[in-house]
């Protein structure tokens, strides 16, 4: 049997590092031949994962071939490096509608590459990507994003909303801000939960993103919570939510969402970008977008690409979704649950699997 050289981040700490695991896991439960070659240092979750990765390492280290696959799981300017020589494959996120041409070249030099969503393809063929373009959906973990436990997370009563991803423009954190402020009042009975530590960012940048939220009006009424170290204890807080909120310009993918519907909970979120993969106007509350505007946020972006542009009208109607689901006491999400059931890390890896191991491919 062909053994797949498996080149990616494992760890529980970044959106590619939790993505790889899970794919990583979920070759392995099906059989595939891995050969495991980390990007950065190895942190999991639990310690049969990490008897795992640990006799993958072991046995990578004495026995590789060289003209096996490679799957690569990683940034889009950085696929030069690769394992051995055989059939090389990456997976790729990106958030903005024009790509560098430098990741445009990088990309080409693929057999083949892979995005986890039809936005994302559609987005890399206008930009001139020439080789097969696969979609390949990412998933949540329903065995621990499960919606029949109960969690104690919170001791007061009141309507909680929940926003989680890094602190950034693109995420729409200083949208959010402002429509949670306009839709509500002091005598409202409702929460914000945010858990947002970006660690890209120094602790002072993380500091102004916190003062901003906990110095506005309803400043009392939003709780900013410290970055989770596993996903069980992810799932622990959202179950303790009402309504997941992201107000995001742009997504590659957000896990976060489609977490949130696995525990049965109603989700706003931007008609726009990756998420429109699975996000519905049958299992969310869609924010319209209108127009784009130019991806600029004076850290990360720099003005190459567009993303969604949150005006006025963008506003109004975060407001009506936020001010709906409080006054309705909307707390389940049928849809979104059935939606979440659907995208599994098991069908994530064989289409995977398939591209890559398939002889004809």
């Amino acid at each position: 049997m062909t053994n797949l050289n498996f080149h990616a981040p494992i760890n529980n700490s970044t959106g590619y590092g939790i993505t790889s695991t899970n794919i990583f896991l979920s070759l392995a439960s099906q059989n595939v031949d891995l050969r495991l070659f980390s990007i950065g240092n190895i942190s999991v979750d639990t310690p049969e994962t990490e008897t795992i990765v640990r006799k993958l390492l072991e046995k990578t280290s004495t026995n590789w071939d060289k003209n096996s696959p490679c799957l690569k799981i990683w940034h889009p300017h950085d696929l030069a490096t690769r394992v051995g020589r055989g059939k090389y494959g990456a997976l790729i996120f990106f958030e903005v509608d024009t790509l560098k041409p430098q990741e445009v070249t990088m990309i080409n030099n693929l057999d083949v590459v892979f995005v986890a969503s039809k936005w994302g393809r559609i987005i890399l063929e206008k930009n001139g990507v020439t080789i097969p373009v696969v979609v390949s959906p990412l998933a949540v973990d329903t065995s621990i994003f499960r919606d029949h436990e109960h969690s104690n997370v919170f001791k007061t009563e009141a309507y909680r909303f929940i926003n989680i991803g890094k602190w950034e423009l693109r995420k729409g954190h200083d949208f959010l801000l402002q429509a949670f402020n306009k839709a509500f009042e002091k005598d409202d009975n409702v929460e914000l939960i945010m858990i947002n530590q970006n660690p890209f960012l120094s602790p002072q940048e993380n500091q102004i993103w916190s003062d901003m939220y906990k110095n506005s009006k309803l400043g009392e009424k939003i709780t900013i919570l410290p970055r989770v170290t596993t996903q069980v204890d992810l799932a622990k807080v959202i179950r303790d939510t009402d309504c997941g909120i992201f107000p995001a310009r742009a997504e590659g993918w957000n896990n976060e969402i489609l977490e949130v519907m696995a525990l049965n909970k109603p989700v706003i979120t931007t008609d726009y970008s990756a998420h429109t993969e699975y996000c519905t106007a049958e299992n969310s509350f869609l924010i319209d977008v209108d127009d784009l505007t130019e991806a600029e946020d004076g850290k990360f972006f720099n003005g190459i690409g567009k993303w969604a542009d949150l005006g006025e009208n963008q506003l109004s109607q975060t407001v009506e979704h936020l001010r709906k689901v409080y006054k309705d006491n909307i707390k389940t999400n049928p849809n979104g649950l059935n939606t979440a059931k659907k995208y599994t890390w098991k069908n994530t890896a064989s289409i995977i699997s398939k591209e890559m191991l398939d002889a004809n491919s």
